[in-house]
């Protein structure tokens, strides 16, 4: 019997701090989670609450906070969060576009590689062999050097593509190349040097 009441001032509590903190929030035009409008956690607005009503029933409503809150905002939470999830994971790229791809390119031929492309030569020689239009060359992350047109192409390097303009590696002499990629390639028959 005693308890309905105190439920009743509880709520009635709770409704005029949510006025006011609407009310408060309006009047500043903040949009809610930016730095002039956070958000709010359980335990301030409990003390927000308590200190609102100066010492009266500040026990109580806490209480019905605490016991209120996680039925409300739980699932609301967790139904946000899965929801996110879910629209994140439709955007990650398929493993395809990013697993690694062992690459034989035999004498004769070019694999030429688009941006963002990074590839390792594992076995054989081979140097840059740029379009005439292309800029720069390869960034050999290793190194922190600059892979220009006729570089020697080291072994065991991850080297970049910085451009989709036509570079590639070629290899010397008559032996194959293997190449470890990552990215979009091609391999097509080498372009000739002008």
């Amino acid at each position: 019997m005693r308890r309905a009441p105190l439920l009743a001032i509880a709520a009635v509590a709770m409704l005029a701090v949510g006025f006011w903190v609407g009310q408060a929030s309006a009047q500043t035009g903040a949009a809610p989670g930016t730095t002039e409008d956070p958000l709010a956690s359980v335990s301030y607005v409990t003390q927000a609450i308590a200190s609102a009503l100066q010492g009266q029933v500040p026990t109580l409503v806490s209480q019905s906070i605490q016991s209120a809150l996680p039925g409300v905002v739980t699932p609301l939470v967790q139904s946000t969060v899965q929801a996110d999830v879910q629209a994140a994971l439709k955007n990650l790229p398929t493993s395809s576009s990013e697993s690694v791809a062992v690459v034989s390119v035999p004498p004769g031929q070019e694999l030429v590689a688009q941006q963002g492309t990074e590839f390792v030569l594992r076995g054989g020689v081979a140097t840059v062999e740029l379009a005439p239009t292309s800029a720069g060359g390869f960034a050999d992350l290793t190194s922190g050097q600059n892979l220009a047109q006729g570089a020697t192409v080291p072994q065991n390097q991850l080297l970049l593509a910085a451009r989709s303009d036509g570079r590639g590696i070629v290899p010397v002499g008559q032996a194959r190349i293997l190449v470890l990629v990552v990215g979009p390639y091609t391999v097509q028959a080498a372009q000739a040097v002008q």
